[in-house]
C-alpha cells in the first residue's frame, strides 16, 4: 500500500510574495495557506508540521492571519484526535510550523540538530520566527542530515531557507511526493520572468525569499523539483482546496 497525503489547512495568512520567491513579485500580497499533512499508510499515521492558531501567530508577525477553522477540527476531518498523533516531522522550528504542537501530548517530534541548535539562539535578523516556547520541552528525536523514516517516507535536508529544513519525500501511488520544508508557493518551481535582471542564464528553480543562504536555498528547491514526481510546496494557496494528495 502506498502513502496517502492529507493537506490541512487551519489557518492562513498575508505574506507580501517577496518574500516567498526571492527577487520576484513585490508589491503582491496573497492569503497563504498556513498547513500541516497527515500522511496515511500500511505503517500508520505521521504528521508533518503543526500549523498555528491565529491567536498565536497574529502575535508574532505583522501581517494578519486568520483562522479556517480549529486544529481538533482540521484532524476530525480525517478522523484523527490530537492523542492518536505519535510522530511528527517538524520541517523547521519556524513559528508557523510548530505552534500547535504542544497540543500533541503523545507525539515524538523528528527535527534537524542543526534546526534545533539555530532555533534556540537565532540570528538576530531571524530572531522573531523562532519562540522558544512553542518547542521547547517537545520529545524530540534529533536527526542529522537525509533521513529514512520509515518505508516510503524518506527526510530530506534542504537547508538554506534555514540551517536544519528538511522536506518530506513520500511515496504514493502517483509516484514521489515531496512536501517542501522551506517556505514556498508553487511559482518557486515554476520559474517565469519578474527578476531584478536581464539574463540567458534563466534559474531552474526560485529560491526562498527568506533565507539565510539563497545559494544553499536554490539547491535545495533544485533537489526537490528533481526528486519529485509531485512538488507540495508547504504554503501554496491550492492547498486549501486539496483533499488528498493523490
Amino acid at each position: 500500500m502506498k502513502w496517502q497525503i492529507f493537506p490541512l489547512v487551519p489557518s492562513e495568512m498575508v505574506i507580501e510574495m517577496g518574500r516567498m520567491t526571492y527577487l520576484r513579485n513585490y508589491g503582491r500580497a496573497l492569503w497563504l495557506s498556513c498547513p500541516f499533512f497527515i500522511l496515511k499508510g500500511a505503517e500508520g499515521v505521521v504528521m508533518v508540521d503543526t500549523s498555528g492558531p491565529a491567536e498565536v501567530m497574529s502575535k508574532l508577525r505583522v501581517e494578519p492571519v486568520r483562522d479556517l477553522m480549529s486544529f481538533e477540527e482540521a484532524l476530525a476531518s480525517v478522523d484523527l484526535a490530537p492523542e492518536e498523533i505519535s510522530l511528527v516531522i517538524l520541517t523547521h522550528l519556524m513559528y508557523d510550523h510548530c505552534a500547535n504542537a504542544k497540543l500533541l501530548p503523545k507525539a515524538k517530534f523528528v527535527v534537524q540538530r542543526a534546526e534545533l541548535e539555530y532555533a534556540e539562539d537565532p540570528h538576530p535578523l531571524f530572531a522573531g520566527a523562532y519562540h522558544a516556547q512553542l518547542f521547547r520541552g517537545l520529545d524530540f528525536e534529533v536527526i542529522e542530515g537525509d533521513h529514512r523514516l520509515m518505508p516510503g517516507i524518506q527526510i530530506i535536508h534542504t537547508p538554506g531557507h534555514s540551517p536544519g529544513c528538511q522536506s518530506v519525500a513520500v511515496d504514493t501511488g502517483a509516484g514521489t511526493a515531496v512536501i517542501t520544508g522551506f517556505c514556498c508557493v508553487m511559482d518557486n518551481f515554476e520559474p517565469e520572468g519578474g527578476s531584478a535582471w536581464i539574463s540567458d542564464r534563466s534559474p531552474e528553480v526560485i529560491p526562498p525569499g527568506i533565507h539565510l543562504d539563497v545559494e544553499e536555498a536554490y539547491e535545495s528547491a533544485k533537489r526537490v523539483k528533481e526528486l519529485a514526481d509531485i512538488v507540495i510546496p508547504i504554503h501554496d494557496p491550492s492547498l486549501k482546496t486539496k483533499g488528498q494528495i493523490p
